[in-house]
């Protein structure tokens, strides 16, 4: 199997609609999995994502212009991954058991926007292995 190549993006748009997270927490895992990451940090960014997905899902406003982005940009034993909204949230309290959640499964995690504002969540993971080259 070839290994995914440093500096590539993969891009990918999803409605905001909840039969769409499993799709990218099946991404999520191939191009961890392709990068060389091992099954617990492959069940780490793939429930990191599931929650990102389902925290957006539940923030937003649903219409059929309700999207949002997820950038995969593939560094050196690193994966980031960036979520952008589109369409307007909803103004609700954020869902804390979610951000801690995420906090706790990747190494940089970061969350803007809010109210009138486009949601982004941007959260990196690094290859165990890349800590000790």
């Amino acid at each position: 199997m070839a290994m995914a190549k440093t500096g590539e993006t993969i891009k990918l748009s999803f409605p905001v609609n909840p039969a769409y997270v499993s799709s990218a927490r099946l991404t999520a895992s191939s191009i961890a999995n392709r990068m060389g990451f091992d099954i617990d940090e492959i069940e780490d960014i793939k429930t990191a994502v599931s929650e990102a997905c389902t925290y957006i899902i539940r923030t937003m406003i649903t219409d059929e212009k309700s999207n949002f982005e997820i950038n995969f940009i593939l560094l050196e034993g690193v994966m980031e991954i960036h979520m952008v909204t589109s369409g307007m949230p909803v103004p609700t309290p954020p869902d804390e058991m979610s951000l801690m959640m995420i906090k706790a499964l990747v190494d940089d995690f970061k969350l803007s926007g809010g109210p009138e504002k486009n949601i982004e969540i941007f959260m990196i993971k690094k290859h165990i292995s890349s800590f000790f080259e």
